[in-house]
């Protein structure tokens, strides 16, 4: 892997400053979001719960500083690329921490992002900015999608319960369509060992009820955003 640098040319600061901006949002999109995903839905909040503590629990204060930091480390690494390709790997960057945060909190990945996540990853393979075409961004998301899909739906036949989630699919569906089936199973192969190690870290050093869902969203976006500046 080679991780790209940040610059810390006047331009480069644009990004740096954009980012950080950007990260001022994402902290309370976090929590606007599947509030309103909830009351449409009708479902308590108090049945949606991560390890985050759910929608009841005040935003961390710590989440003020370092999500516009990482966010503004993200958007400066995506300002090292070409102009159309760094607005749309800082665009990726910011659904993807968006996200983790919501997953971390709710256990849910709302498709109000997953799916213009998958959306805007189809059209940027169409401007030629993913290294593959729409029509093999759309296979490829079905595919995964009817793979991993079709490997879940199998697992709950034989064990009686999800292998993996369904916002957890359409997210590695969404994935595809910007970087393949080949980039999905690297992403899904790294999260997969992420999540077990940061499990039982949570687990012996924070507390963690046996029965309490964990969620696979942060690891897969910790994965993605590796991918995608590293890949």
């Amino acid at each position: 892997m080679d991780l790209p640098m940040p610059g810390f040319s006047p331009a480069a600061w644009a990004w740096w400053l954009g980012g950080a901006m950007a990260g001022l949002w994402l902290v309370p999109l976090g929590r606007i979001i599947p509030e309103k995903v909830l009351r449409l839905a009708s479902a308590p909040p108090d049945e949606w719960q991560g390890p985050g503590g759910g929608l009841g629990r005040p935003v961390p204060p710590l989440r003020l500083v370092w999500v516009p930091l990482l966010s503004a480390l993200l958007w400066a690494l995506s300002g090292s690329g070409a102009a159309p390709g760094a607005i749309a790997s800082a665009a990726l960057s910011s659904a993807l921490l968006l996200l983790a945060i919501i997953d971390w909190d709710t256990t849910m990945l709302p498709d109000w992002v997953v799916l213009p996540l998958g959306l805007a990853g189809l059209l940027a393979s169409h401007l030629g900015l993913t290294g593959q075409g729409v029509v093999s961004a759309a296979v490829s998301a079905v595919l995964v999608l009817a793979l991993l899909g079709g490997s879940s739906a199998l697992f709950r036949l034989v064990r009686g319960t999800a292998g993996v989630g369904g916002g957890d699919l359409k997210l590695l569906a969404a994935l595809g369509a910007w970087w393949g089936i080949g980039g999905v199973l690297h992403v899904l192969l790294w999260a997969s060992l992420g999540t077990v190690v940061w499990y039982f870290v949570w687990r012996r050093f924070m507390g963690l009820r046996e029965e309490a869902e964990w969620p696979f969203g942060p690891a897969i976006a910790i994965a993605a955003l590796v991918w995608a500046f590293a890949g």
